[in-house]
């Protein structure tokens, strides 16, 4: 069965995330049109509970079983990656079964535990797709092992649109009997396009025949007991399970810490939702050039667990260098454009200018996000797990206590808490970069992966404050209607694309083999100047 190679498993990733999270994007502020700022807040809560239990049963799923899988697959065992597999989907459906049925019975004191008893439907809503994405995680783990990354996008593409549909339209239907009911709705399309999104997967998988593709090939090694597979998925398994766990832990403690500063300040329980999700439309903005990260960092996984393998030192070091650069020549431009066009990208998501000004502030915390992703995924691949897990432990406790002190001043309010998101990462940054750099003996080049991006984000500046002025002054003269106004916030945001690249391709921070490692046929695409450029 013929893989993908990681760049043109990325480029797919990344071409169906982008789609997906767009759709996601525009999903929140129909579904705050549908059930009020209010209403977005009580359904951030229902989700950040639900997160955490995601992330207990499935987060650590789909990389353990990628990694077992990636590393029987370089030594062209695939009998056992199979076998992999069919103990993965036992394990997880186990564990995912259990942990929903107990959400589900406990939804309501989840609920006044948080002391949200609004959210307890929403969890209800939502306990079902914990059974379903425990399985959809370990057949994603398996594809990504194999480095076949079309069958995840699509499953990926696939999910969201079901989601936003069946979500918008019981929200809808049920915001018509309350707002707490409406944020439930709002989740029902979770479960759906999860179910979906798993029968597409089983699909795929056995019209590969992968199964009888394994039958035919004669082991090289010694066959894998299922034990041994099993201590593999656990040792590979429980430090990024509990990672992501401690993640979402810190995410789901901070919400109630959050709340309750919130109150402390002086703030009305209904207030104090609407901050949340005020809040919750940031982290939403936030997470889109992630995206493009999480794709390199499916792709890289395998990538370099293969080479750890192999023990090919030189070709671990070259996808190393090759996910940095990558990462920072997306997320500088994203950041820098999230904070100058903040108010214009509100207005036209969200009809509203209010909360713009927590991405002026904290657009930067988009590239340690994406950074220390990446580190953690590298740091995985080389069984650096509880090395991992260690740093997120410092970064959560010093969120927590930034939080804890800032949000509590009304004047700062969930401004605070994106102090707190940039303490969270920027911590594990430092830490991290210090050990991949010792476990690798070698300098990881952070001024040559940035200096090229920064300067072609700062001409990408320079150009939007040209283009951005004679528009507002033209918008104002003309008295033009919302419509028009955004119109002109995607032109704004289009130019600023174009400048980036250009500066990037006449700098050299994107080269030739760059485009042609990623498509031939990106390179006939584009213009003609553009190809001359290129070195």
């Amino acid at each position: 069965m013929k893989e993908q190679s990681s760049t043109k498993g990325f480029v797919i990733l990344s071409a169906a995330g982008i789609l997906a999270k767009l759709m996601s994007v525009f999903y929140v502020p129909f579904l705050r049109r549908t059930i009020g700022l209010e209403g977005l807040g009580i359904y951030q809560m229902c989700y950040e509970v639900f997160l955490f239990v995601y992330a207990v049963t499935t987060l650590g799923a789909q990389p353990a079983v990628a990694k077992v899988v990636a590393e029987l697959s370089a030594l062209e065992n695939k009998k056992d990656a199979i076998k992999a597999l069919r103990i993965s989907r036992a394990i997880y459906a186990v564990i995912g079964g259990v942990l929903s049925i107990l959400l589900m019975i406990f939804a309501f004191k989840i609920g006044d535990l948080i002391g949200t008893p609004e959210a307890s439907y929403g969890i209800l809503f939502l306990s079902p797709s914990i059974f379903v994405t425990a399985i959809l995680s370990a057949y994603r783990g398996y594809f990504q092992g194999r480095n076949n990354m079309t069958a995840i996008a699509v499953s990926q593409v696939l999910e969201q649109v079901i989601n936003v549909a069946t979500s918008l339209i019981f929200a809808y239907i049920l915001v018509k009997i309350s707002v707490p009911y409406g944020s439930a709705g709002g989740t029902i399309g979770t479960t759906l396009g999860a179910f979906i999104a798993c029968l597409y997967m089983i699909y795929i998988y056995y019209k590969k025949n992968y199964e009888e593709e394994a039958l035919n090939i004669e082991v090289p090694t010694k066959r894998m007991s299922n034990k041994r597979i099993v201590r593999k998925l656990v040792k590979y398994g429980v430090p990024i399970t509990l990672s992501a766990g401690l993640q979402n832990l810190g995410s789901l403690v901070d919400m109630v810490n959050v709340k309750n500063r919130l109150s402390f300040a002086g703030f009305a329980q209904s207030t104090a939702n609407e901050l949340y999700g005020v809040l919750g439309t940031y982290k939403t903005l936030l997470s889109v050039p992630l995206v493009i990260v999480t794709a390199l960092a499916t792709t890289v996984l395998p990538a370099i667990v293969s080479a750890v393998a192999l023990k090919n030192k030189k070709e671990v070091k070259k996808k190393v260098n090759f996910a940095f650069r990558i990462t920072y020549a997306v997320t500088i431009p994203a950041a820098v454009g999230l904070a100058i066009l903040s108010r214009e990208i509100y207005k036209l998501l969200y009809a509203s200018e209010r909360g713009y000004e927590l991405m002026i502030y904290g657009s930067v915390v988009v590239i340690f996000m994406a950074v220390v992703q990446i580190q953690n995924v590298i740091l995985q691949s080389m069984n650096k797990l509880y090395y991992v897990l260690g740093t997120f432990m410092i970064g959560i406790i010093t969120k927590i206590t930034a939080n804890y002190i800032l949000v509590g001043i009304k004047d700062i309010n969930v401004l605070g808490a994106v102090f707190g998101n940039f303490l969270w990462f920027v911590i594990p940054f430092i830490l991290n970069q210090r050990k991949i750099s010792k476990t690798l003996k070698m300098k990881l080049p952070i001024f040559k992966h940035t200096l090229k991006p920064i300067i072609s984000s700062l001409g990408m500046v320079a150009v939007i404050y040209l283009v951005k002025e004679p528009l507002e002054v033209l918008l104002i003269l003309f008295d033009v209607g919302g419509i028009i106004t955004g119109i002109t916030t995607i032109i704004m945001i289009g130019i600023a694309g174009f400048v980036y690249l250009y500066l990037m391709i006449v700098l050299g921070g994107i080269r030739k083999n760059d485009v042609n490692s990623f498509s031939p046929r990106l390179y006939n695409m584009l213009p003609r100047f553009l190809r001359k450029r290129l070195r």
